[in-house]
């Protein structure tokens, strides 16, 4: 096979000498050719380093910010640049929405490339190349999961042979109207996600050297807390059981009993080291603003969306996340220009120098709990799992009784799993697939998926479908 120049942006990552503050110490290099890329350990930890920051691109920024915008409880100042997104008037040339696609595929592109090359031009110890591939499918899984929630038409709402997006797992050569592939259905790209985060399981560790590492590097149990909630949004209960009860016995991994701890305040942006309730993320404030992780511009602090009153007093008076989760002001923004309410302490640095959780003990927990229920209806075990996200919050413990009917437990279920997940980019899903209406209560079920980005279908030749509602 000819050596093709992939431009991938390559990155220094000390992995087996880590400082003690858990940096990901990583620099660019010069583009490389795929024989010299994948040939050693070291450069093809740089390459894979690649895979973990488009995927950080990829998930943070708005694409973060338009999946909390999109709920009825939470405050925008008026003509927010997010009500795009919720309000029926999206248009498939709009920026963020090309801009989650691009992303997106970028991550799963560079991932592609690494996983068709490495058996090719590897030479190192063979258990830590099939540790590398699998670590680039689970960043494949979590980027196909994403652009199935954003625009797989029905994905969140079991239209399982509704269209999604293509399913690209060649390395992308350039632009070849012969190699343009249409979209595959939401049930394919499912299949999909579960294949790569099965072989993943497979070949990942069970830990890294040192707890931190162990949160931002896949392991079994991230790829099984993700494959966990792919089967929730796939309606598999069964299976979604099985697999969060896996997670759940991990004794890596436990709720962090101070939510202070679990959000810290950080002003000055300095080091905070996940706690054991993370189970992936992105430590934004371990890297100082240099190199792979720059600011995850999640614009919290600045209070264009804050936390409505209307979400505050859906809350119990006594509920923790109610009392220490949220500020009158934000104690670290000294504008008042830009005081209007109260803001969330999730993401709370000025520099947005903030660690960005993506999958928590506490939501693998609620998964379960969910499944239960969709299986057995009211039953204990779902109860006891949601009391331990209670009790955490100081809030009173659910009894059997307390549910008269499934639909009961489900419903305080959705709503435990809305205050605690609350302004970390993922509740809009929550609400599609559980028929729950968004800000914009007249939103038609088309309006809530995005549009293809209208450049690609022009690209591919009309080869791509947009997505009804859209022209």
């Amino acid at each position: 096979m000819k050596n093709i120049h992939i431009q991938l942006l390559l990155f220094t990552l000390i992995i087996s000498v880590w400082s003690c503050d858990d940096r990901l110490d990583l620099a660019p290099t010069d583009i490389l050719i795929e024989r010299e890329v994948f040939s050693t350990a070291e450069n093809a930890e740089a390459a894979l380093s690649d895979v973990y920051h488009k995927l950080f691109l990829a998930s943070t920024g708005n694409t973060h910010v338009i999946a909390d915008a999109s709920l009825p409880y939470v405050g925008l100042i008026s003509n927010s640049f997010y009500s795009n997104y919720f309000n029926g008037n999206l248009v498939s040339t709009d920026s963020e929405v090309e801009n989650i696609w691009t992303k997106y595929y970028e991550t799963i592109n560079v991932a592609n490339v690494f996983i068709d090359k490495v058996p090719v031009f590897g030479t190192y110890d063979e258990t830590l190349e099939l540790q590398h591939i699998a670590e680039a499918k689970f960043n494949r899984a979590y980027s196909y999961l994403m652009l199935l929630c954003y625009f797989g038409h029905g994905g969140l709402t079991a239209n399982f042979e509704g269209l999604c997006v293509p399913l690209q797992l060649k390395p992308y050569d350039g632009y070849n109207p012969s190699d343009l592939i249409p979209r595959n259905t939401n049930s394919e790209v499912y299949t999909q996600i579960e294949t790569d985060l099965k072989e993943a399981i497979v070949d990942l560790p069970e830990t890294y050297a040192d707890r931190n590492k162990t949160r931002v590097r896949a392991t079994k149990a991230t790829a099984r807390a993700l494959l966990s909630r792919v089967l929730l949004y796939k309606r598999d209960y069964e299976t979604c059981v099985e697999v969060a009860t896996i997670v759940e016995n991990n004794q890596e991994y436990s709720l962090e009993k101070e939510l202070r701890e679990l959000f810290p305040n950080n002003p000055d942006g300095i080091v905070s080291n996940f706690n054991d309730e993370v189970i992936f993320g992105f430590p934004v404030s371990s890297n100082g603003g240099n190199f792979q992780f720059g600011a995850h511009n999640i614009p919290y602090y600045i209070k264009n969306i804050y936390v409505s009153s209307d979400f505050i007093e859906a809350m119990d008076p006594n509920d923790k996340r109610r009392l220490e989760l949220i500020y009158e002001g934000n104690p670290n923004n000294t504008n008042p220009a830009t005081i209007y309410e109260q803001t969330t302490f999730k993401y709370n640095n000025s520099d947005q120098r903030d660690d960005v959780q993506i999958i928590r003990f506490a939501e693998v927990l609620l998964n379960k709990a969910e499944a239960l229920t969709q299986l057995y209806g009211v039953n204990m075990e779902a109860i006891e799992l949601l009391n331990q996200i209670r009790e955490r919050s100081n809030l009173n413990l659910f009894v059997e009784a307390d549910f008269p009917t499934k639909e009961s437990l489900l419903t305080a279920l959705y709503f435990e799993r809305y205050v605690e997940s609350a302004f970390e980019g993922r509740a809009r899903f929550d609400f599609i697939r559980t028929e729950r209406p968004l800000r914009n209560i007249n939103l038609t079920e088309d309006e809530k998926i995005f549009p293809i980005p209208q450049r690609e279908i022009d690209l591919s030749d009309n080869v791509l479908i947009q997505n009804p509602g859209y022209n």
